[in-house]
Protein backbone atom coordinates (compact mmCIF):
# COMPACT_ATOMS: atom_id res chain seq x y z
CA UNK A 1 0.00 0.00 0.00
CA UNK A 2 1.23 3.59 -0.95
CA UNK A 3 1.36 6.44 0.87
CA UNK A 4 0.80 10.01 -1.10
CA UNK A 5 3.08 12.27 0.81
CA UNK A 6 1.65 16.34 0.46
CA UNK A 7 3.61 18.99 1.47
CA UNK A 8 1.36 22.24 2.69
CA UNK A 9 3.83 24.64 1.35
CA UNK A 10 2.81 23.33 -2.46
CA UNK A 11 -0.56 23.27 -1.89
CA UNK A 12 -3.10 25.83 -2.93
CA UNK A 13 -5.39 27.01 0.31
CA UNK A 14 -8.75 25.36 -1.10
CA UNK A 15 -6.44 22.11 -1.37
CA UNK A 16 -5.52 22.02 2.11
CA UNK A 17 -9.15 23.45 3.20
CA UNK A 18 -10.47 19.91 1.33
CA UNK A 19 -8.17 17.55 3.02
CA UNK A 20 -8.32 18.96 6.29
CA UNK A 21 -12.14 19.06 6.48
CA UNK A 22 -12.59 15.63 4.78
CA UNK A 23 -9.95 13.86 7.25
CA UNK A 24 -11.70 15.40 10.66
CA UNK A 25 -14.92 14.01 10.26
CA UNK A 26 -17.49 13.58 11.94
CA UNK A 27 -17.19 16.72 13.40
CA UNK A 28 -20.10 18.32 15.89
CA UNK A 29 -22.64 21.16 14.75
CA UNK A 30 -22.99 24.40 17.02
CA UNK A 31 -26.00 25.36 16.22
CA UNK A 32 -25.91 29.17 17.78
CA UNK A 33 -28.42 31.65 18.42
CA UNK A 34 -27.57 35.62 19.17
CA UNK A 35 -29.15 38.44 19.16
CA UNK A 36 -28.51 40.76 16.67
CA UNK A 37 -27.85 44.61 17.42
CA UNK A 38 -31.77 45.03 16.22
CA UNK A 39 -32.93 42.78 19.27
CA UNK A 40 -33.70 40.14 16.36
CA UNK A 41 -32.36 36.62 16.70
CA UNK A 42 -29.50 35.17 14.66
CA UNK A 43 -29.72 32.01 13.82
CA UNK A 44 -26.90 29.83 12.21
CA UNK A 45 -24.65 26.12 12.16
CA UNK A 46 -20.82 25.96 12.72
CA UNK A 47 -18.83 22.61 12.38
CA UNK A 48 -15.52 23.87 13.68
CA UNK A 49 -16.92 23.25 17.08
CA UNK A 50 -16.02 21.20 20.12
CA UNK A 51 -15.59 20.85 24.00
CA UNK A 52 -12.33 21.52 25.33
CA UNK A 53 -12.88 21.32 29.22
CA UNK A 54 -16.11 19.95 31.08
CA UNK A 55 -17.89 23.45 31.27
CA UNK A 56 -16.00 25.58 28.06
CA UNK A 57 -16.59 24.88 24.52
CA UNK A 58 -14.72 26.67 21.43
CA UNK A 59 -16.11 27.96 18.24
CA UNK A 60 -14.16 28.72 15.13
CA UNK A 61 -15.51 31.49 13.10
CA UNK A 62 -14.45 31.33 9.38
CA UNK A 63 -13.98 34.66 7.91
CA UNK A 64 -15.16 35.32 4.24
CA UNK A 65 -13.43 37.86 2.00
CA UNK A 66 -12.19 39.10 5.42
CA UNK A 67 -15.58 39.84 6.74
CA UNK A 68 -16.64 38.28 9.94
CA UNK A 69 -19.68 36.30 10.95
CA UNK A 70 -22.49 38.06 11.57
CA UNK A 71 -22.72 35.29 15.03
CA UNK A 72 -19.19 36.42 16.15
CA UNK A 73 -20.30 39.96 15.98
CA UNK A 74 -23.34 39.49 18.33
CA UNK A 75 -21.09 37.04 20.32
CA UNK A 76 -18.82 40.01 20.72
CA UNK A 77 -21.23 42.51 21.38
CA UNK A 78 -23.32 40.64 23.82
CA UNK A 79 -20.72 38.47 25.06
CA UNK A 80 -23.37 35.28 25.39
CA UNK A 81 -25.00 33.12 23.28
CA UNK A 82 -26.79 29.59 23.31
CA UNK A 83 -25.42 26.39 21.79
CA UNK A 84 -27.73 23.73 20.07
CA UNK A 85 -27.39 20.41 19.83
CA UNK A 86 -28.18 19.57 16.03
CA UNK A 87 -30.50 15.84 16.20
CA UNK A 88 -31.98 14.58 13.62
CA UNK A 89 -35.53 15.61 13.79
CA UNK A 90 -33.73 19.03 13.50
CA UNK A 91 -31.36 18.45 10.23
CA UNK A 92 -34.16 20.59 7.75
CA UNK A 93 -34.30 23.54 9.75
CA UNK A 94 -30.55 23.52 10.53
CA UNK A 95 -29.72 23.51 6.25
CA UNK A 96 -32.27 26.30 6.11
CA UNK A 97 -30.82 28.44 8.75
CA UNK A 98 -27.70 28.62 6.96
CA UNK A 99 -28.88 30.18 4.14
CA UNK A 100 -26.66 33.95 3.60
CA UNK A 101 -29.06 36.84 4.87
CA UNK A 102 -28.40 40.43 5.51
CA UNK A 103 -27.04 41.87 9.19
CA UNK A 104 -29.71 41.87 11.52
CA UNK A 105 -32.31 39.68 9.16
CA UNK A 106 -33.22 36.35 10.80
CA UNK A 107 -32.74 33.02 9.92
CA UNK A 108 -35.58 31.73 12.36
CA UNK A 109 -38.01 33.25 10.01
CA UNK A 110 -37.20 30.84 7.34
CA UNK A 111 -37.94 27.91 9.71
CA UNK A 112 -40.86 26.14 10.97
CA UNK A 113 -39.13 26.47 15.05
CA UNK A 114 -40.29 28.50 18.09
CA UNK A 115 -37.91 30.64 20.47
CA UNK A 116 -37.74 29.58 24.93
CA UNK A 117 -36.39 31.87 27.26
CA UNK A 118 -33.06 30.90 28.65
CA UNK A 119 -32.35 30.62 32.41
CA UNK A 120 -29.22 32.88 32.89
CA UNK A 121 -28.78 34.86 29.55
CA UNK A 122 -30.55 37.22 27.46
CA UNK A 123 -30.49 35.47 24.37
CA UNK A 124 -33.07 32.72 23.90
CA UNK A 125 -32.69 29.54 22.63
CA UNK A 126 -34.74 27.35 20.49
CA UNK A 127 -38.04 25.09 21.79
CA UNK A 128 -37.46 22.01 19.60
CA UNK A 129 -33.91 21.59 20.39
CA UNK A 130 -33.54 18.69 22.95
CA UNK A 131 -30.19 20.23 24.53
CA UNK A 132 -29.03 23.62 24.35
CA UNK A 133 -26.28 25.62 26.66
CA UNK A 134 -26.29 29.12 27.54
CA UNK A 135 -22.84 30.33 26.86
CA UNK A 136 -21.13 33.60 27.81
CA UNK A 137 -17.58 34.80 26.33
CA UNK A 138 -14.91 33.48 27.78
CA UNK A 139 -12.31 35.28 25.08
CA UNK A 140 -11.58 35.82 21.30
CA UNK A 141 -8.06 34.88 19.23
CA UNK A 142 -7.45 35.46 15.92
CA UNK A 143 -5.79 33.09 13.65
CA UNK A 144 -3.31 33.58 10.69
CA UNK A 145 -3.91 32.11 7.44
CA UNK A 146 -1.08 29.24 6.80
CA UNK A 147 0.88 32.18 5.39
CA UNK A 148 0.60 34.23 7.99
CA UNK A 149 -0.44 37.52 5.93
CA UNK A 150 -4.02 37.66 7.26
CA UNK A 151 -6.54 36.46 9.66
CA UNK A 152 -8.77 33.58 8.21
CA UNK A 153 -11.02 33.01 11.58
CA UNK A 154 -11.92 34.01 14.80
CA UNK A 155 -11.39 31.15 17.33
CA UNK A 156 -14.16 31.61 20.40
CA UNK A 157 -13.89 30.37 24.00
CA UNK A 158 -17.49 30.41 25.46
CA UNK A 159 -18.05 29.13 29.04
CA UNK A 160 -21.19 26.91 29.78
CA UNK A 161 -23.29 28.60 32.44
CA UNK A 162 -26.74 26.71 32.18
CA UNK A 163 -27.90 23.40 30.28
CA UNK A 164 -31.72 22.86 29.53
CA UNK A 165 -32.15 19.32 28.73
CA UNK A 166 -35.45 17.05 26.86
CA UNK A 167 -36.16 15.11 29.68
CA UNK A 168 -36.49 11.93 26.96
CA UNK A 169 -32.64 12.70 26.19
CA UNK A 170 -31.47 12.34 29.99
CA UNK A 171 -31.40 9.46 32.61
CA UNK A 172 -31.73 11.21 35.40
CA UNK A 173 -31.40 8.65 37.94
CA UNK A 174 -27.88 7.40 36.56
CA UNK A 175 -27.26 11.22 35.70
CA UNK A 176 -26.42 10.41 31.90
CA UNK A 177 -27.29 12.08 27.93
CA UNK A 178 -28.89 9.08 25.97
CA UNK A 179 -27.12 9.16 23.01
CA UNK A 180 -29.77 7.27 20.82
CA UNK A 181 -32.69 9.41 21.98
CA UNK A 182 -30.45 12.29 21.17
CA UNK A 183 -29.67 11.36 17.51
CA UNK A 184 -27.17 13.87 16.71
CA UNK A 185 -25.79 14.83 13.83
CA UNK A 186 -22.35 15.29 12.43
CA UNK A 187 -20.61 17.23 9.66
CA UNK A 188 -18.40 15.67 6.82
CA UNK A 189 -16.86 16.71 4.00
CA UNK A 190 -19.37 18.98 1.52
CA UNK A 191 -22.44 19.11 1.95
CA UNK A 192 -22.68 15.05 3.51
CA UNK A 193 -23.79 14.74 7.20
CA UNK A 194 -23.79 11.72 9.48
CA UNK A 195 -26.25 10.67 12.11
CA UNK A 196 -24.96 8.22 14.91
CA UNK A 197 -23.41 5.17 14.82
CA UNK A 198 -22.64 3.68 18.27
CA UNK A 199 -19.97 0.81 17.87
CA UNK A 200 -20.13 -2.24 19.81
CA UNK A 201 -16.75 -2.75 21.59
CA UNK A 202 -15.32 -3.13 25.44
CA UNK A 203 -12.60 -1.03 25.99
CA UNK A 204 -9.46 -2.13 27.95
CA UNK A 205 -8.60 0.76 30.04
Amino acid sequence: MGKIRLDFDSLDPKLRGKIVKGSIIPRPIAWITSLNETGSINLAPFSFFNMISPTTLAVSFQKSDIKKKDTFINIMREKEAVIHIVSESLLGDMDKSAAPLELNESELNLTSLNLSPSMKINTPGIKEALIRFEVRLDKSIPLLNYDGTSEEADLVILRIVGAILDDKVFDSENNYILPKELGPIARLAGANYSGLDILDFEREF
